[in-house]
């Protein structure tokens, strides 16, 4: 259990900084998350209030998102197929859940969610990517 909430904190804290990227949606918020920046080269898979999703802020209709993770992944990240999920906090889980996938479906091989530190607390772990 200890082990399934840090690998999820990390995941929260890697993909924090891509909150600016577009489209509105409030994230979710956590603790002792690590503090990242968003690299050009992130693939980010974005859902707003309404459930419309976005690929690196640029809006894609539900039935094409698997085509263009596929050909993102085919051709410009072919090794690491890391994917970071941001999802408006109010969206239904059952919606997240059709969003990994068709994740899943693109050959992503690894999905990271996007949360924000809880206003007023402090991360008490490292505050940069990768450690």
């Amino acid at each position: 259990m200890a082990d399934v909430m840090l690998v999820l904190l990390i995941i929260f804290m890697i993909t924090a900084p891509l909150i600016a990227s577009g489209f509105a949606a409030q994230m979710p918020q956590g603790i002792n998350l690590i503090k990242a920046e968003e690299e050009p080269t992130d693939v980010v898979l974005g859902m707003d209030r309404d459930g419309n999703f976005f690929i690196n802020t640029a809006s894609v209709p539900k039935a094409n998102v698997v085509a263009e993770l596929t050909r993102i992944y085919a051709t410009e990240h072919t090794n690491d197929k890391i994917l970071y999920l941001k999802a408006h906090t109010e969206l239904k889980m059952e919606k997240i859940q059709e969003a990994i996938t068709m994740a899943r479906a693109a050959g992503v091989a690894v999905i990271a969610a996007v949360t924000d530190q809880v206003m007023g607390t402090t991360s008490a772990v490292s505050t940069e990517r990768g450690q």
